[in-house]
């Protein structure tokens, strides 16, 4: 019976990893499709924007003259692209206040779990057996109050740095896009 529950085994392995591998295949064969789909769409968009723009200079050309009306265009162009610029910025200096928030907010969460663990004491309950359990439950609060306290410092950004980064110099996070 070990011989053939072996080889059954080592069957259901090699079908599972063979059902693997397709599952995985798949999936790469999407993920490929919908990336060729998604680059010949921004191909497309691309074209269509400089045909717009083309289309626009065009129109303003009747009344301003060509070089005037390139001018006008590319005027708008850097006004469009400035208040995206201020756009993004004012979003992204919000997110590092949320972001210094929550770090504030983990770290005191943390500090306070590990005060109220530290002053919570040995509180050994009787089984009467004669021996008391609150050393080493003692014990093992402290250590886990003080993983917390240790937790408060390696959240990034927080306690062992001061607060001397403001929302003029936002830091990046691990949730930001590179």
């Amino acid at each position: 019976m070990g011989q053939s529950g072996s080889g059954e085994d080592q069957e259901d392995r090699t079908v599972a990893l063979a059902g693997l591998r397709e599952m995985l295949s798949g999936a790469l064969r999407d993920r490929v499709a919908a990336a060729g789909v998604l680059l010949v769409a921004g191909v497309l968009l691309l074209m269509a924007l400089v045909l717009a723009v083309a289309a626009l200079v065009t129109i303003i050309a009747a009344y301003l003259g060509t070089v005037r009306a390139l001018l006008a265009v590319a005027g708008g162009l850097v006004v469009l692209a400035l208040l995206l610029v201020w756009i993004t910025s004012a979003r992204n200096r919000r997110a590092a206040e949320i972001r210094a928030t929550t770090r504030a907010l983990w770290a005191a969460t943390a500090v306070n779990a590990a005060s109220s663990i530290l002053r919570g004491g040995a509180k050994g309950h009787d089984d009467g057996s004669g021996t008391s359990g609150g050393t080493h439950r003692s014990a093992f609060l402290i250590a886990g109050g003080l993983a917390l306290m240790l937790l408060a410092f390696l959240v990034p950004g927080g306690g062992g740095k001061g607060d001397d980064t403001g929302p003029e110099d936002p830091e990046t996070g691990p949730d930001d896009p590179a």
